[in-house]
């Protein structure tokens, strides 16, 4: 289909020629085929010109043989002044030698004048070049406007099919400290140096060979920022359009970081509540079944634990201040183990000490890793000591723990039960480096599991 200017739009066309009666004929063939199309008529090219220059003309239309200057000579005054202006030779004359030298000179078409049938193809031309030009101003102005807003706000650089720099704009010159005059001309491996290592220069190339419009996000860490980039291939090369997004980045991170920590404090919340749950609901049971309400203290103690640890998570997930105080390994180990329903099995505290810890925290990983080597380790004794001045261990005499495993044992879901969280070794080394602890696992003296918690400051100690 053939361009055409918009129905509400009106053609102004300037008809020049040294008889008037062909531009009086023009004028009424013209309006009575389109009546958006208005003829003025002019019969020398001076009066012409001065036309042109006070008044508004969408296309001209000229004689070939008139007074000095003749049509040739006006298309090329015209063309001086007004290079994008339609103009069409419209004349009695015709040759290829003439055909050749008006398009030589620029025109936009050329008639041989003739009958009524002439002026439709006269009309034709007329609307096909002014629908041209507008097109191409309108294509213009978008593109001004396009790049005076990425001027104001992101990155544009134009790169040419040989992969030279040819545009460059004042946000690229912030953030790279490379400005305009620098970079024009040069090739885009100098510029970024780094770029052909990247997604950045496979994207780009993808645009620049397949033709077609290509985006992806990437970090360019020679300048430190994460970029969206949208390239448009265009007749020159490419458009490369450059949004920082380090921001949107950063806010993402935070976003999958908050995730990350609600995830862990549910997990965490689930697996912490199994045990003292579980001890007031057996000792509920024992009560409910003997009459004998001294259970009930049991089960008391377990909610006050239960209360206790729902207090000291919401501190961690609020990230509230916490104050660090003077504990004893012995009464702290003895104390905790007072909550765990260890059955028959036997705690053995061997030494004490006194250092500054978080006491709710260091209450949690004596009882994860008493519950640990219960239900897991099926041990009957537990034991707790110093390692002389470097820190502590808490060892049983349970199954152990395989050296193939003793890597993952500390990761978040990991778990050699069917029924276990596979959570609480994981709190155990997150709480032990809340204290700038480190944590390791070896085999005991009798072929259960042994942890060592080193790093701990002792203010006294009694081996």
């Amino acid at each position: 289909m053939n361009a055409s200017p918009d129905e509400s739009d009106e053609i102004r066309v300037l008809h020049v020629d040294d008889e008037p009666e062909w531009y009086g004929l023009s004028q009424g063939m013209l309006e009575s085929i389109d009546d958006r199309i208005t003829v003025i008529g002019e019969q020398n090219s001076g009066a012409a010109l001065d036309y042109l220059s006070s008044d508004s003309i969408d296309c001209v239309i000229s004689d070939y043989r008139m007074p000095e200057p003749h049509g040739i000579e006006l298309l090329q005054r015209v063309r001086e002044n007004y290079p994008n202006l339609p103009f069409i030779l419209f004349t009695g004359e015709g040759s290829e030698e003439i055909a050749s030298e008006a398009t030589t000179a620029g025109a936009n078409a050329y008639v041989k004048k003739g009958g009524p049938e002439v002026f439709q193809l006269l009309a034709t031309q007329v609307k096909q070049s002014v629908a041209h030009r507008r097109s191409e101003r309108r294509a213009r102005v978008a593109n001004d406007r396009l790049l005076a807003f990425y001027e104001q706000t992101d990155g544009l650089y134009i790169l040419s099919h040989d992969w030279t720099i040819l545009y460059w704009n004042e946000e690229m010159t912030v953030r790279t400290g490379y400005d305009s005059e620098e970079v024009l001309g040069t090739q885009f491996r100098e510029v970024f140096p780094r770029g052909t290592q990247t997604d950045l220069h496979d994207t780009l190339r993808k645009a620049m060979t397949d033709r077609e419009s290509v985006e992806c996000d990437l970090y360019y860490e020679p300048h430190d920022y994460w970029v969206e980039i949208r390239a448009y291939p265009v007749d020159e090369g490419l458009v490369v359009h450059s949004r920082d997004i380090s921001e949107e980045k950063q806010h993402e991170e935070q976003l999958t970081r908050r995730n990350q920590i609600l995830e862990s404090f549910a997990n965490t919340v689930s697996h912490d509540f199994r045990n003292p749950l579980s001890v007031a609901e057996g000792h509920l049971q024992l009560a409910q079944e003997t009459g004998d309400f001294s259970h009930l203290d049991q089960v008391a103690t377990a909610h006050n634990r239960m209360r206790n640890l729902i207090d000291d998570l919401l501190q961690l997930a609020r990230e509230e201040e916490r104050d660090q105080s003077m504990v004893s390994l012995h009464e702290s180990a003895t104390r905790v183990w007072e909550t765990v329903d260890g059955g028959d099995a036997q705690l053995a505290v061997r030494d004490d000490a006194e250092f500054a810890a978080y006491s709710s925290q260091l209450r949690r990983i004596f009882e994860n890793l008493y519950w640990n080597a219960l239900d897991h380790g099926d041990a009957t004794s537990i034991r707790v000591g110093t390692l002389g001045e470097a820190g502590f261990y808490v060892e049983d005499d349970g199954s152990g723990i395989p050296a193939s495993d003793r890597d993952l044992i500390f990761e978040a879901g990991y778990s050699t039960s069917e029924n276990g969280t596979g959570y609480g070794l994981h709190i155990v080394k997150s709480l032990v480096e809340m204290h700038d602890w480190t944590i390791s696992v070896t085999e005991s003296e009798d072929g259960g599991t042994r942890f060592e918690i080193s790093g701990v400051t002792f203010t006294e100690c009694d081996a």
